[in-house]
């Protein structure tokens, strides 16, 4: 449900915008409004978690997510709907790291959880695909409202279901306290971050916001390290960040992150504004990834058994920069089966293996009461790398299409090409940060190695069908009148 609310929403963006009359700069907030609070919360929802219960967040996020969901399909102004979208976001940072917590201490380490994450990530990676053509199919055939009333039937169904979960024991220490400081100012932090980043994406890094928002993020980052250092019973243990692994792994979450938006962001736009795809065509282009991330999460959840995170991380990054490489095909003719397909499927391979290993580093060595606080962490690494690295990206890409000569469709393309370059740097720099970091399979504990906890909802197509998401706001790196058969002599 989350990961299809994420997708959900592109179509019907137009239709919306129509409807309530809301102006350019207003619609992307229907978006970003979302992506904000998501992303901000995740530590928060997570820490919640531990304290309070796991299966008591995870209904009380659902049910204030019906009920956003509710409230933006009866909108009758942008007021009212971005409000809707910003309150959806809080409860998706409420039940996501719950939900993940809840399998990685419900199912135990072996065999088993590894079973039962693999199933996870499918339903994970289906979820993004659906949403992405679910979103065209509903607004079409009947109303945007349904891209946001689909949500009640999927919510209430997990509510009802949730009895089945195990009941919330009692916290063993003697008195447990949510660190207020610490979370409002990570959260105030990653906030204006996520604000930033997302501004920088229209205005460029050297606008009068975007600089104002990433020193109040510096601000508030500097002071939650303070207060963590003071508190007692801190928002972020510090016992968590010196397990190697778990730093190793959040790392490369956020690494891997940038690469995967990359992919589907650039390659979003090339099916669509140069190849003259619709957006429910585009949806469907990237179904062959999917389907074989699903078969390959499963499959890489066994693999990591026996090979280990630390191998399974490098070969998934090598196998992610390889695909990256083989978007440097495309052209502004390319045929969509001998050019797109192999490298979506090697882009998926990588993905799938990646992702998997990635999440078990991250929770290695983790004990149960702080399995909330790991799984908001790289749900968190997750977003940030999502955000920060779209924002770079588009700017390095946009920089090369402005000074590229002629001007046209191949332009473009010479700025997607550099994109991809980069984010195959960056995921040939993740798997030399696994190699170096984390731990040899021998030199860990037989019965202590953590198997396979698979990422929150949100990854890896969250950050894909995000990408779609954002095109509203990123499309300036295209002129406005182009098409697949004409291009202004201006970009």
């Amino acid at each position: 449900m989350l990961i299809l609310d994420v997708a959900i929403v592109n179509v019907a963006l137009p239709s919306m915008q129509r409807t309530l009359s809301l102006s350019a700069e207003n619609i992307q907030w229907v978006v970003s409004g979302y992506a904000l609070t998501f992303g901000g919360f995740l530590m928060l929802g997570g820490r919640l978690a531990d304290v309070v219960g796991r299966r008591r967040m995870f209904v009380t996020g659902l049910v204030l997510f019906i009920a956003a969901s509710m409230l933006g399909g009866f909108s009758q102004s942008g007021g009212m709907l971005v409000a809707a979208r910003l309150i959806q976001g809080f409860a998706g940072a409420l039940v996501s790291p719950a939900a993940l917590s809840l399998l990685t201490t419900t199912f135990k380490e072996g065999s088993e959880r590894n079973r039962a994450l693999g199933i996870w990530s499918a339903i994970a990676a289906g979820g993004a695909s659906a949403g992405l053509i679910l979103g065209g199919l509903l607004t079409q055939a009947l109303s945007w409202r349904f891209t946001l009333f689909v949500n009640v039937p999927l919510g209430l169904a997990a509510v009802v279901l949730s009895p089945v979960l195990a009941t919330d024991g009692a916290r063993q220490e003697a008195k447990v306290t949510l660190d207020v400081p610490g979370a409002v100012s990570l959260t105030g932090g990653i906030l204006a971050l996520a604000y930033g980043v997302t501004e920088a994406t229209g205005q460029g890094f050297a606008s009068t916001k975007v600089l104002i928002a990433l020193a109040l993020t510096a601000a508030l980052l500097i002071a939650f390290v303070v207060v963590e250092k003071s508190s007692s019973q801190p928002l972020l243990p510090a016992r968590m960040l010196r397990l190697r692994s778990v730093v190793a792994g959040n790392s490369v979450a956020a690494l891997v992150s940038v690469v995967m938006i990359g992919a589907v962001f650039f390659n979003s736009l090339y099916l669509q504004e140069i190849l003259g795809y619709s957006p429910i065509q585009a949806g469907l282009a990237w179904l062959p990834q999917t389907v074989l991330i699903m078969v390959v999460s499963s499959i890489g959840a066994r693999i990591a058994t026996k090979l280990g995170e630390r191998t399974l991380i490098a070969l998934g990054t090598l196998v992610l920069a390889a695909g990256m490489l083989l978007f440097l095909r495309t052209a502004p003719e390319s045929d969509y089966v001998t050019v797109l397909i192999p490298a979506m499927l090697v882009t998926g391979i990588g993905v799938g293996l990646t992702f998997v290993s990635v999440t078990m580093a991250a929770t290695a060595g983790v004990p149960d009461r702080d399995q909330g606080t790991a799984s908001g962490l790289i749900g968190t690494a997750q977003q940030v790398g999502t955000a920060v690295g779209l924002a770079i990206l588009v700017n390095i890409a946009g920089s090369v299409t402005r000074v590229y000569l002629p001007q046209g469709a191949g332009a473009v393309i010479a700025g997607y090409h550099q994109a991809f370059v980069i984010a195959a740097a960056i995921s040939f720099l993740a798997a030399i940060l696994a190699l170096i970091v984390i731990k040899r399979p021998s030199a860990l504990p037989a019965a202590g190695r953590a198997e396979t906890v698979l990422p929150r909802p949100i990854q890896p197509l969250s950050a894909a069908a995000q990408s779609q998401l954002l095109l509203a706001r990123c499309g300036s790196l295209l002129p406005p009148t182009a098409s697949m058969n004409g291009w202004p002599g201006g970009s």
